[in-house]
C-alpha cells in the first residue's frame, strides 16, 4: 500500500503529548476541588417522562473531552504520514482518549472523601490517556513496525472501555427509551475505533459501526425485561458487540469465511450455555 511512498521516520510528539496530559491532570484535579451546582432537565420522549440530571462532574467531562480531542488531532496531524489517511480516520483516533479523560472526570466524585485514592485515579487517567495517544500515534501508519502491539494493545482498551460502559449503563436501570441509545452511540463510537484497522471506505466504516450500535441497542432493550446483576448483563453485551465487530472486520478485510462464522456460532453457544448455567 505505502510501496511508493519513501520511508520518513517518525518522531513521538513528546511535547505535545505532555502537554496534553498535563492539561488534563490539572482539569480533573480541579474538577475534584471544584463544586459546581446541577440541573435538573424534563423531557418528554415518545410519551415517556424522563429526567436528565447535569451536574459539575458532566461539564467537565465535556469540557475535558473537548480540549482532549483538539489534542489529539494536533498530535496525529504531526506524524509524517498521516497524509496517506483519509482525514475523517484522524477523528476516530479521537474516541478512545476522550473516553479516558471524560470516564475519570465521571468517578472521581466518588472518591471526594479520599485523597488518596482521587489523585491515584488522576495520575491512572493521565499514564492510560498518554499509552492510549501514542498507540493511536503508531497505528497510523500500518507500515509502522511497533503496528501490531499498538493495534493490540487499543484493541484491548476498546473492549475493557466497552465492558465499563456497559455494565454502568445496564447497572443504571434506566428506561429503555434512553439507555438504549446510550448503549448503541457508545458501541458505535468504539466499533470505530476497531473498524478503521480494516482501512476501507469512510463511509462503509461508519456504516458497520452504526450497525453495530444498532444491534447492541436492540439487545439492550431486549436485556431490560431479563433480570440479571449488572456484570452478567454487561458481560453479555460485550460479548454481543465482539461477535458484531468480529463480524464487520472480517467482512471488512474480505476473510469472511463460513469457517470464520462457525467459529462466531462456537463461540455464541458456549456464552450461552454460561448465561443459561449462571441465571439458573
Amino acid at each position: 500500500m505505502y510501496a511508493s511512498e519513501p520511508r520518513t521516520t517518525r518522531r513521538l510528539p513528546l511535547e505535545q503529548l505532555s502537554l496534553l496530559a498535563g492539561m488534563n491532570v490539572l482539569g480533573l484535579t480541579l474538577s475534584l476541588l471544584l463544586v459546581l451546582p446541577e440541573r435538573t432537565y424534563e423531557l418528554t420522549i415518545l410519551g415517556s417522562q424522563a429526567n436528565v440530571v447535569f451536574t459539575g462532574p458532566w461539564l467537565f467531562a465535556i469540557l475535558l473531552s473537548v480540549m482532549t480531542a483538539a489534542g489529539v488531532e494536533s498530535i496525529m496531524r504531526a506524524h509524517p504520514r498521516v497524509h496517506l489517511s483519509e482525514t475523517p480516520y484522524t477523528a476516530i483516533m479521537w474516541i478512545l482518549p476522550c473516553l479516558v479523560v471524560a470516564g475519570a472526570a465521571l468517578i472521581l466524585p466518588l472518591f471526594r472523601d479520599s485523597a488518596p485514592f482521587a489523585f491515584f485515579t488522576i495520575a491512572a487517567a493521565g499514564l492510560v490517556l498518554a499509552l492510549v495517544v501514542i498507540g493511536e500515534y503508531l497505528t497510523v501508519d500500518l507500515q509502522d513496525p511497533a503496528y501490531a502491539f499498538a493495534r493490540l494493545g487499543l484493541n484491548l482498551a476498546v473492549y475493557l472501555a466497552a465492558l465499563a460502559l456497559f455494565v454502568t449503563i445496564y447497572a443504571a436501570k434506566l428506561r429503555s427509551i434512553l439507555s438504549a441509545p446510550m448503549i448503541g452511540i457508545a458501541a458505535a463510537l468504539l466499533a470505530l475505533e476497531l473498524l478503521r484497522a480494516s482501512e476501507a471506505d469512510v463511509r462503509r466504516t461508519w456504516l458497520y459501526a452504526a450497525t453495530v450500535g444498532l444491534g447492541l441497542g436492540e439487545a439492550l432493550w431486549a436485556m431490560n425485561y431479563w433480570n440479571v446483576n449488572a456484570l452478567l448483563g454487561g458481560v453479555v453485551l460485550l460479548v454481543v458487540f465482539y461477535l458484531l465487530t468480529g463480524l464487520a472486520q472480517q467482512y471488512l478485510f474480505g476473510k469472511l469465511t463460513w469457517r470464520t462464522l462457525v467459529e462466531f456460532a462456537v463461540v455464541i453457544l458456549l456464552v450461552a450455555f454460561i448465561v443459561f448455567r449462571r441465571v439458573a
